[in-house]
């Protein structure tokens, strides 16, 4: 998603730089000398293009967020066991060894300032959008307060991400505009920052509609996008009774979402209208979205997926890992999700291998990644009516999904439920970053987490030292001080 025009761009940018805020406050002369040269307020917000061009802005701060590093990846799959890697750097600390170090060089799982760069944009947004005239818009003042509901629910995300890796981080909901503003935060209990993402939510949720599903082709924020995040997040805080109000919110749209059919599972990620799709990444080469290299494609397909690609990727499937959680080999899944290089002998994922081709030998990955879609909301509410003791009902949301994959009816009760519906969000979410979160929310976690590192909330990951280090009011997580 482009900027629209110079100006945008130039904005973006110094509002980036005020981010320095959290990390760096030895940048505030820098800072005073960018902003006495900045004449871009008094002649910015005065248009709905300034203001898609704001809200764009956020959007490729958000993708920019998710695929440093693969983040998304590293932070919600790769601990739970799912995957391995032939990177001595890396065998230890991410599969074997249980994440007992981290090394410097994945800075995108560890630093969380490009979240606060897309907070920071949608602070301004919040601020300054509402003030535009309604005649600024094509669609008058619900066109606007469409605009500031992406604003809310995108902050809402980035603080939900933040709240699940690092657990208590700084909240900073005031848009800074002049380097005076500039001070060092500290950082806020995890409970208010799920209190603000439930806030945020709830007050995209009042602005968004349904509608803008097709409208915006799913690859900005809806009202299904709000519901779907507030769904998750209580689910965090297991207020299972919530989850099932939003969950069903999704679910009973029929005229909006619906489930691929089996042999067109794979359709969300090929395709960002599917009608599966709630919320999605886009990695459309036509609109220069398209990887080259380094993006999760490229770190978890080789050939045949990858023609001229001989070596293991940096991530491959452990197959006693498959084996153990697809006890049906009759499961579509395992040929739709999963593929198999005989030159290497091992499995892939290839979720992410809608492969195009620049040149004959510069292939590109325009998979989506998908934030929200609605398997997860019918494995959700299948999760909170197991633990609000209506299994039979329970069992009917499972099902809905086990079927479509070919995979046969659960009639398990109780904690053999639970245990079944963990097992199902393995099975159709791998890869997509969501599950180690799960793993943390439903009490599953992997050998390595044991109850001495639990008890220390040993699932969080540490804060990269060069925040530390400028930011005295700022603590390392728990299990990670003098680790790290």
């Amino acid at each position: 998603m482009k900027t629209r025009n110079k100006n945008t761009k130039s904005s973006l940018l110094l509002m980036a730089l005020l981010l320095l805020i959290l990390i760096a406050p030895s940048c505030k002369k820098a800072l005073d000398n960018e902003l006495d040269n900045a004449t871009y307020d008094d002649k910015f917000w005065k248009t709905e293009s300034d203001a898609q061009g704001a809200i764009n802005g956020a959007y490729a701060l958000l993708r920019t967020s998710l695929y440093t590093d693969n983040a998304f990846f590293i932070w919600g799959d790769l601990p739970y066991g799912e995957f391995k890697t032939d990177d001595t750097n890396m065998q230890g600390p991410y599969v074997s060894g249980g994440l007992n170090a981290v090394y410097y060089r994945e800075q995108g799982a560890h630093n969380w300032t490009n979240w606060y760069k897309v907070i920071n944009v949608c602070n301004l947004v919040i601020d300054k959008v509402p003030a535009i005239s309604d005649a600024a818009f094509a669609g008058g003042n619900s066109a606007k307060n469409y605009i500031v509901g992406e604003a809310y629910f995108l902050r809402g995300l980035c603080y939900f991400y933040l709240a699940r890796v690092w657990g208590d981080v700084p909240l900073q909901n005031e848009p800074i505009y002049t380097a005076e503003q500039i001070k060092l935060l500290g950082q806020s209990p995890e409970e208010t920052i799920i209190a603000q993402v439930i806030s945020d939510a709830s007050k995209a949720s009042s602005r968004l509609t349904f509608e803008g599903t097709n409208q915006y082709s799913r690859i900005r924020a809806n009202k299904g996008a709000a519901l779907g995040l507030l769904a998750h997040v209580n689910a965090w805080k297991h207020d299972y009774a919530k989850t099932l109000l939003y969950t069903d919110s999704i679910i009973s749209r029929a005229d909006t979402y619906g489930l691929e059919t089996t042999d067109n599972i794979r359709m969300p990620f090929k395709n960002t209208t599917s009608k599966e799709n709630i919320f999605v990444i886009p990695s459309s080469n036509a609109n220069k979205e398209a990887y080259f290299d380094s993006s999760i494609g490229f770190r978890t397909l080789m050939e045949p997926y990858l023609p001229n690609y001989l070596s293991k990727p940096l991530f491959y499937v452990n197959s006693d890992f498959l084996f153990n959680i697809y006890p049906n080999t009759a499961d579509i899944r395992l040929s739709k999700f999963y593929g198999y290089s005989s030159s290497a002998d091992i499995d892939l994922l290839i979720k992410y291998s809608d492969v195009g081709f620049k040149t004959p030998t510069e292939p590109y990955i325009e998979s989506n990644l998908i934030i929200y879609r609605l398997a997860d909301m019918y494995l959700l509410k299948a999760e909170a009516l197991n633990a609000l003791s209506r299994d039979p009902e329970a069992q009917n949301a499972l099902n809905v999904v086990r079927v479509r994959a070919n995979t046969g009816n659960s009639t398990a009760i109780g904690n053999l439920l639970k245990i079944d519906i963990m097992n199902e969000r393995v099975r159709e979410l791998a890869g997509e970053g969501q599950n180690f979160f799960d793993g943390v929310r439903m009490n599953r976690n992997p050998i390595w987490m044991t109850d001495a590192r639990k008890a220390l909330k040993g699932w969080r990951w540490p804060i990269i030292n060069s925040i530390l280090q400028n930011n005295n009011l700022i603590n390392q997580t728990e299990y990670w001080k003098g680790k790290y």
